[in-house]
């Protein structure tokens, strides 16, 4: 049986882009000195995500997607958690992100239930 997800797909697609954004915003440059502690969330997240989004497309368990699902959380609350939501574009990045990895562990958890439930 065939479990490759789209939402692991997706949600290592962000995983990439959390780690990427940092540079792409402009945080890692060497202009800014001392680095923020929002860039080495989003950073270190990214890396979070990107292993368990290819861990899941290895072992095709749920344990992931809880993962992802709670990264999610934090991403969406740690800006204000560290406070530091004074550089709004790092608040929309973490905030976006976060919400997309929530909807995509969400879905799987959730389709999962309703196969268990046939």
């Amino acid at each position: 049986m065939d479990r490759r997800r789209w939402q692991d797909h997706s949600a290592f697609i962000i995983g990439v882009w959390l780690i990427a954004s940092p540079w792409a915003l402009g945080s890692f440059s060497p202009d800014s000195v001392p680095l923020g502690v929002d860039a080495w969330n989003v950073l270190v997240c990214g890396i979070a995500v990107a292993i368990l989004s290819a861990a899941a497309f290895a072992s095709y368990r749920l344990w992931e997607e809880w993962g992802n699902l709670l990264i999610g959380i934090w991403l969406v609350v740690s800006p204000w958690m560290l406070q530091n939501a004074e550089r709004p574009l790092f608040v929309w990045n973490a905030v976006i992100c976060g919400l997309f990895l929530m909807v995509l562990g969400i879905s799987v958890l959730r389709n999962a239930k309703a196969r268990e439930d046939l």
